[in-house]
């Protein structure tokens, strides 16, 4: 069996005040000594009964700001991983870069230390978005990231977008979309602008500060960006994600069909492909000082029910283009609620969803309102909502 290894790097130059991730700014000799941490992390999970000896299919590391980390400790994590187990060949191994914090020199020693992939959180090439976000680089420096990625040696590179920011126009959202593709990235990953509770963005919401933009224009920016994308050749191929051929993200690809992902680092979740999930501690102290006491820094486990199996692989698989076949629906809730599924499927509008006698899929337009839908299903089998659970995903 196969999996996907996922490390949470947490530090960042600053904290965006939309985002709700576990991240913070390093002191002195924090990264360092994160590393070593991470290190002896992952040499714990080699002997877990839940992952030893599989087989590594992809490597990401997300955070907070990987790039942060000098190319020597990439170089190190990875290289401890293929020494504990058999990575594959064809490996996806990503890494999240912001603009302005590597250099030509350093990509190319983390393209040399096995990073093949790279994932660069652009968000928007407006200077005036930008400063709005809080981001630390400027419009210029999202166009040059690209540049020098190409000439490090990357030719597989995914670029983040931001859209929904207050004060946002059609116009300047479809400007970032043209400019996306003048630079010709192999992934974009699109993300609707979120106020989560705990963040600044939330409170000045909540204040007045911030007026978000109404759902309207935010559906007309979702679908101008479907129709922009697809028409330059990239698959839709999932809510947040657009692909060339063979370009689909492999790491995300575990999560929305299910297959096993370890987490490593403060916050990080794991699945062990069955029924057991678990989170890491979500702060830097309580989860080195597991690892460092060789102690599981595991601060949730939750077992799953059969029932709350059935939900979530169904809620995964409409992320997906894909969609639902009817043989694995039978195989996942049983016949009789397979057959009420599809009676209820086909109550929902044409425009957001194609049913199928075999197979059901959600559409784009039905995607901006994916939750109405998936609770409409849930509930129509009267099942029992599952805990709520997020799954992050990533460019």
């Amino acid at each position: 069996m196969s999996f996907g290894i996922y490390l949470h790097m947490p530090f960042c130059r600053r904290r965006c005040p939309y985002c709700d991730f576990y991240k913070k700014v390093p002191r002195t000799g924090e990264v360092e000594r994160f590393s070593f941490l991470l290190g002896k992390e992952i040499e714990h999970h080699a002997v877990s009964p839940s992952f030893a000896g599989l087989e590594v299919t992809s490597i990401y590391f997300g955070g907070g700001t990987p790039s942060l980390h000098p190319p020597a400790h990439i170089s190190h994590l990875i290289e401890t991983i293929r020494t504990l187990w058999q990575v594959i060949d064809a490996a996806e191994v990503t890494l999240e870069a912001n603009p302005g914090t590597v250099g030509l020199y350093e990509l190319k020693k983390l393209r040399a230390s096995g990073v093949n992939r790279l994932s660069l959180g652009v968000q928007s090439f407006s200077q005036r978005k930008l400063q709005q976000l809080f981001r630390d680089h400027d419009m210029f420096q999202g166009r040059e990231s690209v540049g020098l990625a190409r000439a490090a040696g990357f030719g597989n590179i995914s670029m983040d977008l931001i859209f929904g920011i207050p004060h946002e126009s059609l116009q300047e959202w479809k400007n970032d979309l043209e400019e996306t593709l003048e630079l010709k990235p192999n992934h974009v990953s699109l993300y609707n602008l979120e106020y989560h509770a705990g963040t600044p963005f939330y409170r000045w919401r909540k204040s007045g500060r911030l007026l978000p933009l109404s759902e309207e224009l935010e559906l007309e920016m979702y679908l101008m960006a479907h129709e922009i994308l697809c028409d330059a050749g990239f698959e839709h191929y999932e809510v947040s994600n657009f692909a060339r051929s063979g370009f689909r993200s492999c790491h995300n690809m575990l999560y929305w069909t299910g297959a096993p992902y370890l987490g490593l680092g403060p916050s990080a979740h794991s699945y062990d492909g069955t029924r057991t999930r678990f989170q890491n501690w979500p702060d830097l102290s309580s989860w080195g000082s597991a690892v460092d006491f060789r102690q599981e820094p595991i601060s949730e486990i939750e077992h799953l029910a059969d029932t709350q199996i059935g939900l979530e692989w169904l809620a995964l698989l409409l992320r997906l283009a894909d969609g639902v076949s009817y043989r694995e629906a039978e195989e996942k809730v049983g016949p009789a609620r397979a057959s009420a599924l599809w009676q209820v499927a086909t109550e929902i509008p044409t425009e957001l969803m194609d049913v199928q006698s075999e197979h059901l899929a959600i559409l784009p337009r039905g995607w901006f309102c994916m939750n109405d839908i998936v609770l409409k299903l849930y509930k129509a089998l009267d099942m029992a909502l599952p805990q709520e659970h997020r799954l992050v995903c990533r460019g």
